[in-house]
């Protein structure tokens, strides 16, 4: 029994050390009125310094003003970051709002875009694409569905019941997917609380997919007592984002004052920008969100109504990065980071055996070796090894397995990529 366990555990041991896994790292950027022309182009650099520090692999952004625009930003900040990125198909806009457009740019090494559509809204697009982590593992490929949108700004209950408007039509798209997807929902919401119809229609645990904010932090509920906290008159920050309790996710705005003529002032008080998923990321096996991986760039947690270059907000996010956020959009980004476990029990990515004809297998395992190898080990699910082979020159390795319970078990030679075969 001693010995089964200390196997068990051991086994254990080698799929952490082996496993082989993907982290992909998602950020989302309001760009701030991104154009074609000299003023965006001059705060481009800006955006390089950003992207070199945060090192996304899903960018997700919004307020970009038009085509040429978008591949500019993406031939001088986004690819002199990293060279591996492609950028989507840009969609003009199919919404009322033409010019405050969205867009994905992906590092092409970790995810493959297959599909990209265009949701029209009475006001602004929602953007969805599908990408497929890439995986040599997988017959079918584990995808990613991300929606990007930018919703209605500004207070008032026509412009709440304008971004309410906007998210049933995302909540209606969710119905369309299989109900086990994993979705990210990304862009400047402009939401003031928690508390309102839109953001509560996110977030409903009725939704045929539910999604949920990641860091939770949701604003207290409106009490039931008869007041509407939505009217001016009767405002009281405890139940919105706009309070110092909130300081550490506020995420606009990043300046006091308008910069070259553009961008909102007031310093930082509110959480507009946001990215949230399924809430299959924290139940899944395969594809995960790493808890405490949701980032408000820039923010040290102590700018609350403050310009988030201020020297007094130091921190961890260094001044270089902090001036680079100012100087480029009046928002930060939000990240969050994702593992993705491809099942693959790797050293070394390069294949140095093949299992022919397949890996579902009845009466004998054939494999095709490219040099002689010192050692062929089989385990079972338990870590035990029930087959091992030393120094084996054969180019053509044929494996009697008769004798084998039907399960899963894996095939190790020497130091290279574990593979897995199921006898049945």
């Amino acid at each position: 029994m001693f010995l089964k366990k200390y196997l068990l555990v051991l086994f254990v041991c080698f799929v952490s050390i082996f496993n082989g896994q993907t982290n992909i790292r998602a950020m989302f950027y309001n760009t701030l009125n991104y154009n074609s022309d000299a003023q965006s182009q001059n705060r481009t650099p800006y955006l390089r310094t950003i992207l070199e520090e945060v090192a996304p692999d899903l960018f997700m952004v919004c307020e970009l003003k038009n085509e040429i625009a978008s591949n500019y930003l993406f031939e001088n900040a986004v690819l002199l970051a990293n060279n591996n990125f492609n950028n989507a198909e840009f969609k003009n806009s199919e919404s009322p709002a033409t010019g405050l457009l969205q867009m994905v740019y992906y590092n092409s090494e970790k995810l493959e875009l297959v599909y990209n559509e265009v949701i029209p809204t009475d006001i602004r697009d929602i953007n969805h694409y599908t990408f497929n982590i890439k995986s040599d593992q997988e017959e079918v490929p584990t995808k990613i569905e991300v929606f990007v949108t930018h919703l209605k700004a500004s207070r008032g209950a026509s412009n709440m019941q304008k971004r309410l408007a906007s998210i049933d039509i995302f909540t209606r798209e969710l119905d369309r997917l299989p109900e086990n997807s994993h979705v990210l929902f990304a862009g400047d919401f402009n939401f003031y609380t928690s508390n309102e119809p839109g953001f509560q229609k996110i977030i409903d645990e009725n939704n045929s997919i539910p999604i949920i904010d990641p860091i939770d932090r949701l604003c207290p509920t409106f009490p039931d007592d008869g007041i509407n906290y939505f009217n001016e008159d009767n405002y009281d920050a405890m139940y919105f984002w706009n309070n110092s309790s909130f300081s550490d996710v506020h995420s606009q705005s990043t300046r006091n004052s308008e910069v070259n003529g553009d961008g909102a002032g007031g310093g930082m008080d509110d959480r507009f920008d946001f990215i949230m998923m399924s809430k299959n990321f924290t139940t899944s096996n395969k594809l995960i969100y790493i808890e405490g991986s949701y980032k408000t760039i820039g923010n040290n947690t102590n700018c609350y109504n403050s310009y988030v270059s201020n020297s007094n907000c130091f921190g961890t996010y260094t001044q270089e990065l902090r001036n680079a956020l100012y100087y480029f959009s009046d928002h930060l980004p939000i990240s969050i980071d994702l593992e993705f476990k491809n099942n693959s029990l790797s050293l070394n990515t390069e294949d140095q055996f093949t299992i022919l004809n397949s890996n579902v297998v009845h009466e004998s395992l054939t494999i095709q070796i490219k040099n002689p190898v010192h050692q062929v080990l089989v385990y079972n699910q338990l870590g035990q090894i029930v087959l091992d082979l030393k120094h084996v020159n054969s180019e053509i390795l044929k494996i009697d397995i008769t004798h084998f319970k039907k399960g899963v078990y894996y095939v190790k030679i020497d130091k290279f990529k574990v593979q897995k075969i199921i006898k049945i």
